[in-house]
């Protein structure tokens, strides 16, 4: 079965999305087997990988040697993959990274984060058959300081940004809408008026399906991590599958 179509079936089955980070074999074949919808290879490697304070300094190269790890342990799930800051900046620049992420690493998805100044490369992308998940809110790729970590659309003029946002990419036929740190009301919102299934971290539970940080599960930062032995604690088993089927 296609991706698209697998994705569009899991939508109308109204079974809630599941959507964690993954770096490696080991991980994503964990994730895998306990039947996690989509892993996402995340920028957020230049923070829990690299040790950086920003996913900033993540490069295409790094993305794509964690993508190829992670695709290794994957049999079922969807994989899911970002394009790092400054790998996007024009349409054929877009188009060429993303063909790249998908030839090599046999992604199904590309994510990248979007906001009024370059919506254009999310109309570029489809058109040209690149299966798209659009993120907007709060654009880690974006923000300068720690004041940007905040929730996103509790003004007018912000929310009214995020929701036309929002219809524009369902309106073009974006694959799936990723809504971070989006005020909770008007990522419902968002969610009833989108055709495509709206996903959601640290957005609410109004949504189609949530997305998470295979370490914030794990309640460990970088810098505790000393092995995997927590990998096979049946605890954690516990941990994912209540994600998963968090209502």
């Amino acid at each position: 079965m296609k991706t698209n179509n697998r994705l569009k079936k899991l939508y109308k089955s109204g079974r809630r999305i599941s959507c964690i980070t993954a770096y490696d074999a080991t991980f994503s074949n964990f994730l895998d087997n306990l039947g996690v919808d989509i892993i996402l290879v995340g920028d957020s490697l230049g923070q829990v990988i690299k040790g950086d304070n920003s996913t900033h300094r993540v490069t295409l190269d790094d993305i794509l040697y964690h993508s190829k790890c992670v695709k290794s342990g994957i049999k079922k799930s969807m994989l899911m993959v970002d394009l790092p800051k400054d790998t996007y900046t024009s349409n054929n620049q877009a188009y060429k990274n993303s063909s790249k992420i998908i030839r090599e690493c046999k992604a199904d998805f590309i994510k990248i984060e979007l906001n009024s100044n370059n919506m254009d490369i999310a109309r570029y992308l489809v058109s040209k058959k690149i299966p798209l998940c659009g993120h907007i809110g709060l654009l880690p790729q974006s923000i300068k300081t720690k004041k940007g970590y905040r929730k996103h659309g509790k003004t007018k003029r912000e929310a009214d940004s995020i929701y036309k946002n929002a219809l524009i990419l369902d309106e073009i036929g974006t694959d799936i809408i990723l809504l971070e740190c989006v005020d909770e009301s008007l990522a419902g919102s968002i969610a009833k008026q989108c055709k495509a299934p709206v996903i959601g971290i640290g957005s609410g539970n109004l949504l189609d399906g949530q997305v998470a940080v295979i370490y914030d599960l794990l309640g460990i930062s970088f810098n505790q991590i000393s092995s995997l032995t927590s990998a096979v604690d049946p605890s954690l088993n516990n941990v994912i599958k209540n994600f998963i089927n968090k209502k």
